[in-house]
């Protein structure tokens, strides 16, 4: 490529003697075609720099994002980035000195502050945007959950993928690439399902499965609906306008905690990223807040009431049994457990609950509402303690 296939030294279009305009970075595309670009919020926003901090365009005059489109990520003459000629060495740089509040309305710098994130800042140069789609070395950049040519604004249902995750990849509940992918649990899967390098569960279980793509598969005895509708068809505790045919998004448990924070599991204060409390230790004081997250789509009222399990009121309230005890929120996978055993997202916390007197740790559901526990808990032994209603 030669100098002047962007300057012409004989004729000054512009201050810079460009062949073209690089405003809406028409000078750009007279070579590169981007994929999604057109319709992208980084081609179409009209939003400006407030002053603060980093000025996001020190080489233009241009004031907003569509109008510098790609200068505002890449350089083409002194590049920090080398491989793709981009504006900083470390990829979240390119993206952060807009996304701090300074340009776009939401500040994920500030969720990227909290103690529980996905730590952007301690990886460098190993995203590609041609990986494979299953994470091999465990890694997380921006770019990774979001494709900075399509990224967009437009709205959906889940189970499907909305326009934030536009042109990335995933993994699909088989285990298969999907590039793109179609389903937002897709993108979850790349890191937290097959990858030999995924997360651990911060829980010991007495069925130990990390892998999430099983826990949230349709045909387990029990998961939460993630990918298809739970598999129990009453569940009285759910708040309006969620019911037993709901589908949710893996974010609507995990993201950045707070009110007006970005969508989204940037960081948060609680373990997990969680977006709002969920105590797991044993002895826990009921409150409202401490099972924030559960009581966010399960009514405290319906639970205390007991009106889905005749004794949820005397273990959480009166034994101060966390919900975690018994309950694995993502599910249990079909290859490890069954509908008679773990139904009803049954998978004890071995920290917790513990086999009975005479070796048994099991919980047997025997119908509607209704079912036993062989197991040893708060020194109690429970040999086929039952509940029927």
């Amino acid at each position: 490529m030669q100098c002047t296939s962007c300057h012409d030294p004989h004729r000054n279009r512009t201050n810079d003697f460009l062949v073209l305009t690089h405003q809406f970075s028409e000078l750009c595309f007279s070579c590169h075609d981007r994929d999604y670009w057109s319709f992208s919020a980084h081609s179409t926003s009209t939003a400006t720099w407030n002053g603060n901090g980093i000025d996001p365009w020190p080489r233009t005059e241009y004031l907003n994002v569509a109008e510098n489109a790609c200068e505002s990520c890449h350089n083409p003459h002194t590049a920090g980035n080398k491989l793709r000629l981009l504006n900083n060495l470390a990829e979240e740089n390119n993206c952060l000195p807009c996304h701090n509040g300074n340009v776009a309305s939401t500040n994920v710098v500030a969720q990227l502050a909290k103690p529980y994130l996905h730590n952007v800042y301690g990886f460098n140069l190993e995203h590609d945007a041609a990986e494979d789609p299953l994470v091999l070395t465990i890694h997380v950049e921006c770019e990774d959950c979001h494709n900075p040519h399509a990224v967009n604004n437009t709205p959906t249902q889940a189970p499907l993928a909305n326009g934030r995750l536009s042109g990335v990849a995933g993994v699909d509940q088989s285990g298969n690439p999907a590039d793109p992918l179609q389903y937002a649990y897709e993108l979850c899967y790349r890191c937290h399902a097959d990858s030999p390098s995924k997360p651990v569960s911060l829980t010991t279980r007495q069925i130990e499965q990390n892998n999430v793509r099983l826990e949230f598969d349709p045909a387990n005895p029990s998961h939460h609906a993630v990918n298809s509708a739970g598999v129990n068809p009453n569940v009285p505790s759910l708040i309006a306008p969620i019911t037993e045919s709901s589908i949710i998004y893996c974010t609507d448990c995990h993201g950045s905690n707070g009110s007006g924070s970005p969508a989204g599991p940037h960081g948060s204060i609680f373990p997990g990223q969680l977006k709002y409390q969920y105590q797991t230790a044993d002895n826990t004081v009921e409150s409202a807040s401490a099972y924030e997250l559960c009581y966010s789509c399960h009514s405290r009222i319906s639970i205390l009431n007991d009106e889905s399990f005749g004794a949820h009121d005397t273990h959480i309230r009166d034994e101060d049994t966390p919900c975690n005890a018994c309950h694995d929120p993502h599910g249990i996978s079909n290859t490890q457990g069954n509908s008679t055993n773990n139904a009803h997202l049954i998978n004890f916390d071995r920290a917790i609950v513990n086999p009975a007197n005479n070796g048994m740790l099991a919980y047997e559901s025997t119908g509607v509402f209704s079912g036993r526990c062989y197991l040893r808990c708060h020194g109690q032994n429970h040999m086929g303690f039952g509940f029927s209603y």
